[in-house]
Formats: C-alpha cells, structure tokens, sequence
C-alpha cells in the first residue's frame, strides 16, 4: 500500500504555487493538507476541548438537541447511515448551522455551547475564510474568465451573509470493545458540498480515501504541527457540488472512517472537527465558465442523477441529507 504521507501533498496556501499545487491534488486524489492559514494551535485545542465536553454528557441531555431535516443539532450513535447499505454509524456528531454578524448562531445550543458561542462562531467563520482562500486558488489554476468572475467565480457564490447548508461538525467516534479491524465508524461517502475541512488528532486516526487509480483505501495520517502554536496540517477534500460545476475535473473521492490498528488496540476514542463548505442554496450547479473545463471533451451532466435539470445547491443538499437520514420516510 502507498505511503500516505507520499500521496497526500502539504500546500502552502500562501506560497506562489499554491494555485497549481491546489489543482494538481484536486483533479487526482481529491485531498490534500493546508499549511499557511490563520488558525493557532489554542484555538484548535479549544474547540476539541468543547466537543469533547458536551460528547460526555447524558444522552437525555444531548437528545434535547436532537437533529432535524435542517440538518442542525445532535446526531446519535447509527443515526446517520453514510452508506445506504449499512445499519448506521457508530458515532455522534452535533452540528452548527450558520453564526450571524455578532457570532449568534441561527438555533438553540447546549448549555455548554451557548456560553461559548462566539469562540465557536470565529472557528466557524475562519474555516468558511480558508475555504474561500482554497476556492479562489482553483478558481485561478481553472483560469476562468475575469469577465465571468475570475479568481472569485466559486468564493462570490459562498457569501456568509447569504443562507446555505454550511455546517460546522464536532465528531466523536467512541471506542468499541468488540471491534476489530474491519468495523467502520463512518461508512464510505462522498461529501455533499463543495469543499471540506478536516481537523485531527495525532494517536487518533482512521481516515481513509479510496484510490480511484487502484482502488484502495489510503489510510490519512493525523500530522504533528510544526511547532508548538501553530495549528497542524488541516486536511482539504473536495465535494460533490465541485465536482459537478467542474465536469468531474476535481475529484469528489469515496472516503471513510474504520478502526485504526493502533487506535483499536489501545481502546481509544477519536473525535474530529469538520467543516462542509457549501454555496448559497439558490446558486445553481451549473458549469463554470473556466478555458480548462471547457478543453475537457466528455463534460458530464451536472448532476449524474437528474440529466435534464440543473440543480441548486440547496437542492442537492436536501436529496443527500433525506437518503442519509430516512427523513424522506
């Protein structure tokens, strides 16, 4: 099996090759790490110290928070089934719709959140900023047309001001006694917007991206930061609706969350913190005025599954989330 830390490239994203670096992971594997963004070690450290806190509380507790078909609030363990053929997944997750100008978010919060709303609303806000930066650097390797909307073709359409399925995730994974090293903690998927942020915990592992080259599962390290302040290497993959816009030229790749060997071994628990970038929900998938993609001679239709019907994104999101959580039952 490949190295991990050979298949997926770092990037700087403030270096003058980002654009091309950015692009060339984009249109093959689909993930790759970011260094060079704005985000502190503290402030990482912080947020897994509050997801971690409400993850223990009672679940009477948590299930006052219980999600809905807007895709905010608390998820159970097996709630969520990624993949359509299993029986759910074996984690939690609370979800954080959009924050507004003064950091107050759009639902009701946990006791625990509520009195830390504006930090967890700045973590909110820096991601969707990191995923504009990552936005606007493919726009620029896809050489869209600056009439069009040039370098900012795929941040203008991801305005905060404008409501959309954006979605902050605190994932908690809890270690399970009689798994082995086949059990999946997240069934496999591709995620339903545009861009995602990944952040790990070294000692916590279990991501992996499948290969659409050979078909296997590269399992994702959870890399040390550099030094001691600084955040360490966030992990970037690229969604559905960027896949449609480009024609299937970046790459929406299949990935999951098993049981590591050294994280089963020694019975520990993983938590994440991810954040799915989505466009504006009226904006529409369809494709981009890019000279890259229009050399491509198979564009594809935007959506695989509604030929004759481009889609927004909002709606788009809707068929994802009700297939994922029976809300179409």
């Amino acid at each position: 099996m490949p190295n991990s830390d050979q298949v997926l490239p770092i990037v700087d994203i403030t270096s003058s090759s980002a654009a091309q670096q950015v692009y060339d992971a984009a249109t093959t594997l689909g993930f790759f790490f970011i260094n060079g963004t704005d985000f502190t070690a503290d402030e990482v450290d912080n947020i897994f110290a509050l997801s971690k806190s409400f993850f223990a509380l009672p679940y009477e507790e948590k299930q006052k928070f219980a999600i809905q078909s807007h895709n905010r609030g608390y998820s159970r363990m097996n709630k969520e089934k990624l993949d359509l053929s299993t029986n759910g997944d074996p984690k939690e997750a609370f979800n954080f719709g959009q924050f507004d100008n003064d950091g107050k978010p759009i639902q009701s919060l946990p006791s625990i959140f509520a009195h830390n709303e504006l930090t967890i609303a700045k973590h909110a806000q820096k991601c969707h900023a990191t995923c504009n930066k990552v936005l606007d650097l493919l726009a620029e390797a896809l050489q869209i047309d600056p009439d069009r909307g040039g370098n900012q073709w795929f941040s203008s359409r991801h305005n905060l001001n404008q409501y959309s399925g954006s979605i902050l995730r605190f994932l908690y994974y809890p270690a399970q006694d009689d798994a082995d090293l086949n059990h999946v903690r997240a069934g496999a998927h591709t995620d339903y917007g545009s861009v995602t942020l990944l952040f790990q915990r070294p000692g916590q592992e279990g991501l992996e991206v499948r290969s659409p080259v050979t078909g296997e599962w590269l399992p994702i390290p959870a890399l040390q930061a550099r030094h001691d302040k600084s955040c360490p290497p966030i992990v970037v993959n690229i969604a559905d609706q960027l896949s449609f816009w480009s024609a299937g030229v970046l790459k929406s790749a299949l990935h999951r969350v098993k049981s590591a060997e050294t994280v089963q071994a020694r019975r520990r628990d993983r938590y994440s913190v991810a954040y799915f970038c989505h466009p504006a929900d009226d904006t529409l998938l369809e494709p981009v005025p890019s000279l890259v993609i229009s050399s491509v001679q198979d564009r594809g239709p935007a959506d695989p599954g509604n030929q004759y019907k481009v889609l927004t994104a909002g709606e788009h999101l809707a068929k994802r989330l009700a297939a994922a959580y029976d809300w179409e039952k």
